[in-house]
């Protein structure tokens, strides 16, 4: 009797605590779900007063389970849409995302972006925003990730150098005052709806102490470990030594011929170089032996692109090698540096190189010729067929993977008053500006009448703003500027008397002299006409001076263009066509099924730079596009090239990077998770297993789909 009192007691004591543990349970998620904080959900019409509308209207809707905003939007500015202001400042610190929901109740796709904020920085406010591809009648949620990773420093370490960083809220979240959603890229009238705007999400908090270094010997994050984390010389060299084996068995994709085209496919005219050609309304590029060939390629496969500041930061850094040492062959004091990031007034700089380091680890003083074998064998292994833009010389000069052609036009002279995130736009009419072009082409021409060189892309996502800006730049600039000298000369033979113009401009100059000397913006609405016009001859003496001096070193060669990036407008689009072989777009979206160019305009497009990235792997910026994880990132990439070869005028799309950017920052900061291998030469083998799945079948599956309809390509 007294064991079975004994047993009954253990179950009676055994419920108890199951009902507490379940209890404990709930009222833990219960409290997680209550870390949420609701900053519009328009169920007051007070909000109303709230929202301020930007090339837009709005209507407050009464739905039958709740209130959402109507937004009817325009398209004449950069955002058209609505900005929610706080009645107070939002305190957002504490909160890891926030999130709207929004739908699409138009009639044609739309991208809808949500700021966070509006930080001063072009960069933090970029990194506190996303955006989302809608169809009609298609909702989606926004999310925006308000630190870098999951879990946050305290207290909170300011990093140099760095966009990315570990523990890191992205900007001061303290008083945030308006969210911003606006129609992204939009050329015609559109309609979406917002509600729900909340902020969620808490943090968990790690200790700042002791978080120096933070970097390991090989250039990984040293507080984590993850799958292929390398964590000695003999596990790195012991997993090159498994890949080598696997790569000198691979045979790579089927029925490929000398220079990656289909031989199982059409055969048309070889010309010995290569070119494009438009067959049965897709278009193709047509490899020097005749046959179609889709450029599925990789960015700056090249060993020197990775290097990593180490002035006035030495204490990231756990064993960095004396520069006596073999390893210390790896440091580099560089000048180079944009016009924006950490080391931008601090030149002369070291540099270290985490990449080539471990490449010494694994293959001595040989590693630089493995280097470029090794890349040769994976992108054959891989399913791809081009070495893209800014890669190693020595790998292209081997007649082993055709490859595309980096041309810079340097020291030419800039118009003043122009602004972008590169820097100023070249002033096409300064005399110099053809000595320049001449001068760097000749300087770079390597790959000219080599027929593995597909062709050439000269400068990269140069500036070319909103409509019309440049030329507002342009009046904005000196009185000794060639471009406002031209643009004046341009106006007088238009105008005849400054008069004539002060009239249709409502301006007030007194001779075509004084406006030389203003450097005021003009009424950008009365003088439309002619900032527009103008524009467009900067546009075309651009393309018309590179075009005729590219053709005389290497006319075999396509000139791929400036790889157009951020906003383009039919103006620049359809000047630049008269002059390129094909449009070269850097496009950073989930997909380009549906891009084409303005009305009229039929040429070839290939895609220049694209990625996905995740911080599953010791990495702490994601890039442009985000994914969850490595297989997130592998099943992105193949429904993007998916996407392309559905389109009738893609001909290629090529990936940014090879390598992975390095977790400290590369020369401006970026330290993106965007490569297929990582720091220590591994590739990622989730992301490789979809390339290979996308990239064996490419050809067969673009003869057999299509897709049926596109939108502009801004």
């Amino acid at each position: 009797m007294k064991s079975f009192y004994s047993k009954y007691l253990l179950i009676i004591v055994g419920l108890i605590t199951l009902v507490n543990c379940k209890s404990q349970v709930q009222s833990e998620n219960v409290k997680k779900k209550e870390h949420k904080l609701v900053l519009f959900d328009f169920e007051n019409i007070q909000e109303k007063s709230r929202v301020k509308p930007q090339d837009a209207t709005f209507e407050f809707i009464e739905g039958e389970r709740n209130n959402y905003i109507k937004v009817n939007n325009g398209f004449t500015i950069k955002e058209p849409g609505v900005k929610l202001f706080a009645e107070k400042p939002w305190d957002l610190s504490t909160y890891f995302q926030v999130k709207a929901d929004v739908k699409n109740i138009g009639d044609e796709d739309i991208q809808v972006e949500m700021f966070v904020g509006n930080d001063p920085s072009l960069l933090l406010r970029w990194y506190c925003s996303d955006y989302i591809d809608l169809k009609p009648g298609e909702g989606k949620t926004i999310t925006v990730d308000l630190a870098w990773t999951p879990w946050i420093n305290k207290p909170q370490i300011e990093f140099k150098g760095m966009n990315g960083a570990p523990g890191k809220i992205k900007t001061d979240l303290t008083k945030v005052t308006e969210i911003t959603f606006n129609s992204r890229y939009a050329t015609k009238r559109n309609n979406f709806t917002v509600d729900n705007v909340r902020a969620v999400g808490a943090y968990k908090e790690k200790s700042s102490k002791d978080f120096f270094p933070f970097i390991d010997e090989f250039g990984q994050y040293k507080h984590a470990d993850w799958k292929g984390k390398i964590h000695s010389k003999e596990e790195l060299i012991e997993t090159a030594n498994k890949e080598l084996a696997a790569l000198e068995v691979s045979k790579g994709a089927p029925n490929i011929g000398k220079y990656g085209g289909w031989t199982a496919g059409p055969k048309l005219k070889a010309t010995g170089f290569f070119r494009t050609e438009k067959l049965d309304g897709k278009w193709w590029m047509v490899d020097p032996e005749g046959y179609l060939f889709w450029t599925a390629g990789l960015n700056c496969v090249s060993s020197d692109a990775v290097s990593t500041g180490i002035t006035d930061r030495e204490n990231y850094f756990a064993k960095l090698p004396t520069e006596n040492e073999k390893l210390g062959q790896f440091y580099e004091e560089t000048k180079f540096t944009p016009n924006h990031g950490f080391y931008f007034d601090k030149v002369p700089y070291t540099t270290y190189n985490f990449y080539q380091s471990n490449l010494y680890r694994k293959y001595g003083d040989n590693w630089k010729k493995k280097f470029q074998d090794i890349a040769h064998k994976r992108i054959k292994d891989w399913g791809m067929n081009t070495i893209g833009f800014m890669s190693d010389f020595g790998a292209t000069r081997q007649g082993r993977t055709p490859y595309v052609g980096s041309i810079w036009i340097k020291e030419t002279p800039k118009i003043e008053g122009s602004t972008g995130y590169w820097g100023p736009m070249h002033d096409v009419f300064d005399p110099n500006f053809r000595k320049a072009v001449k001068e760097s082409i000749s300087a770079q021409k390597e790959g000219a009448n080599d027929p593995w060189c597909i062709g050439y892309f000269i400068d990269n996502e140069l500036s070319w703003g909103l409509l019309g800006s440049l030329s507002v730049g342009t009046l904005k600039s000196p009185a000794t500027q060639p471009a406002k000298i031209e643009f004046v000369n341009d106006l007088k033979s238009k105008y005849k008397t400054i008069e004539e113009l002060n009239k249709v401009w409502e301006a007030k100059y007194t001779s075509w002299n004084n406006m030389l000397e203003v450097t005021e913006e003009p009424n950008e609405e009365l003088a439309r006409t002619d900032l527009v016009g103008f524009y467009r001859k900067i546009a075309d003496t651009y393309f018309k001076i590179i075009h005729e001096e590219i053709r005389k070193v290497a006319p075999n060669q396509n000139y791929l263009g400036c790889r157009f990036a951020w906003a383009n407008n039919d103006v620049v689009l359809s000047t630049a066509s008269k002059y390129l072989d094909i449009m070269s777009f850097n496009k950073y979206e989930y997909s380009v099924e549906k891009v084409s160019l303005p009305k009229g305009v039929d040429k070839p497009i290939m895609i220049g730079e694209f990625h996905f990235g995740a911080n599953d792997r010791g990495s702490f910026h994601i890039g442009v596009k985000k994914a969850k994880n490595q297989a997130e990132r592998g099943q992105m990439y193949q429904d993007y090239i998916q996407g392309a070869l559905r389109n009738p005028y893609i001909i290629g799309a090529h990936w940014f990077q090879y390598i992975d950017e390095p977790n400290t920052g590369r020369f401006d900061g970026e330290n993106y998770n965007v490569g297929f291998i990582d720091v220590c030469d591994n590739p990622f083998e989730e992301v490789i297993d979809k390339v290979r799945e996308t990239t064996y079948s490419m050809y067969e599956y673009r003869r057999e789909n299509n897709s049926k309809s596109f939108s502009s390509v801004k």
